[in-house]
């Protein structure tokens, strides 16, 4: 759960304008909501179509299809594409606010003349990184989520002259140690660390629609790749060279994962490798994996001292998120805000 908790703690900040939806004010009608009875189609993210207006600033299709891809990401597989097909109104909606509100954040912080430094930038990324057990774990995470490390830091330069903004027109209270108390105390599960492995691996790639042929060759690769370990490779180097995974630019590094995070196969050989063991081929619906575990860490509780300063800065950033969805709707009930379609 630790891992976890960071990721919301350390990256909300630079996403937390992209993160939520607002109420629309009466009068607008999205044109998710125009046609509840047929189901809507999903957007184009070429089109330049303009969809919405706010004050004068233009919202397309490709824009809201683009949005809709992000938040369909932080979904993480957990829907199955006929139940994104039923969202996808929903999807569109939400993605339309999101954007909504963003631009109006934005619009705001110009006219106020909000900035951020660069050493700003450094301090925040110094915080995400330490964060996690290596620069690969959080490239990799980045990586399941869509984003980049330079995309990171353009969202956290916005996602602090967010909090500079809101710190001026909606100041929050600090999180106390008695809070934080009885947030551990009154969510026991979510501090039970279940065992994790940190593994790296090689990744020959291919997909459904291949033919056997293709398939072929990209075991005979994986094949080659296995006998070359057995006689003493590097396996940061030839997952460098080889590995169709973004994981490749760190060597094949995954960083540490628990059961549930990877597909079973996967899963299954990753957790039954004793550390600095390498396994064979294994196969899943992404291709032919070499895997080697490099550690490993048994199940346990994490205090409450260990927790409290995640637990309280999360308490604080659900406060600012509160604060921001409520000086945004603010701004909306005097923006000029038009659907288009």
């Amino acid at each position: 759960m630790m891992k976890s908790l960071k990721i919301i703690v350390l990256l909300a900040a630079a996403l937390a304008v992209a993160s939520y939806g607002c109420s629309k004010e009466e009068g607008e009608e999205p044109a998710a909501e125009q046609a509840q009875d047929q189901p809507a189609k999903p957007l184009d993210p070429t089109d330049q179509t303009v969809a919405i207006t706010v004050n004068g600033e233009d919202i397309t299709k490709g824009q809201i299809a683009e949005e809709v891809a992000r938040l369909s990401r932080q979904l993480g597989g957990r829907t199955s594409p006929e139940q994104m097909g039923q969202m996808q109104g929903a999807l569109n909606q939400q993605a339309g606010d999101n954007l909504i509100s963003r631009i109006l954040l934005q619009q705001k912080i110009t006219e106020d003349g909000v900035t951020v430094s660069r050493e700003e930038i450094d301090a925040r990324m110094v915080e995400v990184k330490a964060s996690f057990g290596s620069e690969a774990d959080l490239t990799n995470r980045l990586a399941m989520m869509g984003m980049t490390v330079d995309m990171l830091e353009k969202e956290m330069e916005t996602g602090l002259a967010v909090e500079k903004l809101i710190a001026q027109y909606a100041p929050t209270e600090e999180g106390t140690d008695s809070e934080a108390r009885a947030y551990y105390d009154g969510n026991s599960a979510q501090f039970q660390q279940p065992e994790r492995v940190k593994a790296s691996h090689i990744l020959l790639k291919f997909e459904a629609t291949d033919t056997e042929a293709m398939k072929t060759v990209a075991r005979e690769e994986a094949e080659g790749l296995v006998a070359q370990l057995g006689q003493g490779a590097n396996f940061a180097e030839l997952a460098g060279e080889h590995s169709a995974c973004p994981s490749s630019q760190n060597g094949g590094d995954l960083g540490f994962f628990q059961r549930g995070q990877m597909v079973k196969p996967f899963e299954d050989v990753a957790f039954a490798l004793e550390v600095g063991k390498t396994s064979g081929i294994v196969e899943t619906q992404f291709g032919y994996h070499i895997i080697k575990v490099t550690d490993r860490e048994d199940g346990r509780t994490v205090s409450f001292d260990e927790a409290k300063g995640n637990i309280k800065t999360m308490l604080d950033g659900q406060r600012k998120q509160e604060a921001m969805k409520t000086y945004t709707d603010e701004l909306r009930t005097t923006a000029d805000i038009q659907f288009k379609e």
